[in-house]
């Protein structure tokens, strides 16, 4: 782990070869590389993705300690999810730490070469998109060639239904959305849903039942629209209660379909 204190240029591993390193500590490299990266970009640098993934046990906890929020370290097929989470203290399942992981949905190492799987890759796009998902593109900039070629197309290919960003940009919102509390009260005829958002967190979706309508207000934040079932808040900020009411329609009882009621 290290002790807290490395610093540049005291802090001097020994790198033997790709994967071996002398006097080095997860607390080292991340604070000098911190270190480095801001004072010559005039950054803040909040986001970080290590050499060849690696993934200590006490990443978790050592990026919170030395002033990241953000990380793109595991692989979306290692997580099992093309979502953000929230990591959790030495990787184990008893305690959360305020850090959000963004999995690596596509790289540029393995074969076949990254610009021979565009196709493959925007069928993969398409697929997270169908509920809204992250997809984290890995490219190291040692080759333009196909690798440029790949993200000009890729770009191309998802710019119609995709919102692009940087992991800080998405990582900010997320953890928004993350703190937002929710509260639904209902009887037959109408329903409140109150939110409260500590942070301001903007493009909020929330899905209701098939046949409740959100009764507008002025009172709401401008842009606030319902298509079907999904609810979009335009911005929300402190507390506020939405009213729905339910369609008539949907109050009658169904009878099950000719068929079905044989059946039974």
């Amino acid at each position: 782990m290290g002790t807290g204190r490395e610093a540049y240029p005291s802090y001097a591993p020994f790198v033997k070869d790709r994967l071996t390193a002398f006097n080095a500590s997860i607390l080292g490299e991340l604070r000098v590389s911190k270190f480095l990266i801001e004072h010559f970009s005039g950054q803040t640098i909040v986001s970080f993705r290590p050499g060849e993934l690696s993934n200590p046990f006490s990443l978790p906890e050592a990026l919170l300690a030395t002033g990241f929020r953000y990380s793109s370290t595991a692989t979306a097929n290692n997580s099992l999810t093309h979502l953000p989470y929230q990591l959790n203290y030495n990787r184990l399942t008893d305690s959360e730490v305020d850090i959000f992981e963004f999995p690596v949905t596509i790289e540029d190492e393995e074969l076949p070469k990254l610009g021979d799987r565009l196709p493959q890759a925007l069928k993969v796009a398409r697929r997270i998109r169908r509920y809204g998902g992250s997809v984290v593109v890995l490219i190291h900039p040692n080759i333009l060639d196909h690798k440029l070629a790949f993200e000009k197309g890729f770009v191309k290919g998802v710019r119609p239904y995709a919102w692009f960003g940087s992991v800080g940009e998405l990582g900010r919102w997320w953890a928004a959305r993350n703190q937002v509390e929710i509260d639904v009260a209902r009887d037959s005829a109408t329903m409140r849903v109150t939110t409260i958002a500590p942070q301001p967190v903007a493009g909020l979706t929330i899905e209701v039942p098939k046949g409740w309508r959100l009764t507008l207000s002025s009172s709401f934040p401008k842009g606030t629209k319902q298509r079907r079932t999904i609810v979009t808040f335009s911005a929300l900020q402190g507390t506020q209660t939405f009213q729905f009411t339910r369609s008539v329609a949907s109050m009658v009882p169904q009878l099950p379909p000719p068929s079905a009621h044989r059946r039974s």
